[in-house]
């Protein structure tokens, strides 16, 4: 079975200095894992400084919708059931259908005309997306279902921190860290960073001299659609081992981002029974120090600040191509955005 670690490393309130960063951002992002809502199942997830309530019906259907029943303001995530195709209320059992139609009362009589607010959701990679957009927009642009042909099953991770998503994926085009932080050597971009839309790419290698295996080198092909879904294909030629990375940050509230990661390892072209059992065993081995390289960073997202005009030296990375390409997903300029703002801002 794939390792399945929860941890919280953000339980505490924000520090009084830490106070919103950046404001939400627009696009995708993951409230989820797919496996997280079989079906029947109905689940409470913070998003955006809201809650919202996913669930999904006996024959398969997911829906995300806003939480409150439009009868009289039951939570739907506390208590509420799935009956066959529709949603039922905890509070008079009245029922709404996979349009978000009430169809039924527990008293049979005729239901009222009313709706349950469904928000634009997608199964992508294995995730649940959830489309967010500051000015209620629909959606725009999509994150595309990406081959992981010849990976086993994922290891996934889910952690609690005080970050925004925007920190998470600039952590990637952020190569002047990756020694500092992460013991890692001679960081270098190895492809020029291309931004399409709301898409990015860029290549990136390091090295690591290790006791008795010597040097290994490790070259990512990295992939940002938006900043809620970044995807990394890392290979290490001298072990012949690619590994297949997801990191999805989704804003929980203001402060605080709860982020998703999947890891799956693959030896060689993994086309025979053997090489699919070695890739399902180094997928075993190599998550727990995937797991820890990600929390390096979270005590310094946590006590850091967001530095509109940083000044840069020559290995940091194409940050502020970065920054350039990212603040498409704003309804506000970021450069702008004072963290004196009022929470409402929000």
């Amino acid at each position: 079975m794939p390792i399945i670690k929860k941890a919280d490393t953000a339980t505490a309130s924000p520090l009084p200095a830490t106070r919103p960063r950046l404001p939400y951002a627009n696009g995708w992002f993951a409230v989820a894992f797919s496996g997280d809502v079989p079906p029947g199942r109905v689940l409470r997830r913070k998003f955006a400084g809201e809650e919202v309530v996913l669930y999904r019906t006996r024959r398969g259907l997911l829906r995300v919708v806003k939480p409150y029943c439009p009868h009289l303001g039951a939570h739907l995530g506390v208590g509420g059931k799935v009956v066959g195709e529709d949603l039922v209320c905890p509070f008079h059992k009245f029922a709404f259908n996979p349009d978000g139609i009430c169809v039924g009362t527990a008293y049979g009589t005729r239901p009222p005309r009313a709706s349950l607010e469904q928000l634009p959701a997608r199964e992508v990679n294995g995730a649940v997306l959830l489309w967010h957009h500051a000015e209620g927009d629909p959606p725009s642009w999509e994150v595309p279902d990406l081959a992981a042909d010849g990976f086993p099953a994922p290891a996934r991770h889910v952690t609690t921190m005080v970050a925004h998503p925007q920190e998470v994926i600039e952590n990637s085009i952020d190569i002047g860290h990756f020694g500092p932080v992460h013991g890692t050597s001679g960081a270098e971009i190895t492809k020029p960073m291309e931004p399409d839309g709301p898409r990015l790419s860029v290549g990136t290698s390091v090295f690591r001299v290790l006791p008795v295996l010597g040097r290994s080198d490790v070259a990512f092909d990295v992939q940002a659609h938006g900043l809620g879904y970044l995807r990394v294909l890392a290979n290490i030629p001298q072990w012949k081992l690619s590994a297949l990375v997801q990191i999805m940050p989704v804003a929980i509230d203001p402060w605080r981002v709860q982020a998703r990661f999947t890891v799956s390892a693959r030896l060689g072209s993994s086309g025979s029974r053997a090489q699919k059992y070695a890739g399902w065993l180094a997928t075993q081995i190599f998550a727990q120090p995937s797991w820890r390289g990600i929390e390096q960073d979270v005590p310094i997202w946590r006590h850091k600040i967001h530095v509109a005009h940083p000044r840069l030296a020559l290995g940091d990375g194409p940050i502020m191509r970065f920054r350039g390409w990212a603040s498409q997903f704003y309804s506000v300029d970021p450069d702008k955005y004072s963290l004196h703002q009022e929470d409402e801002s929000f």
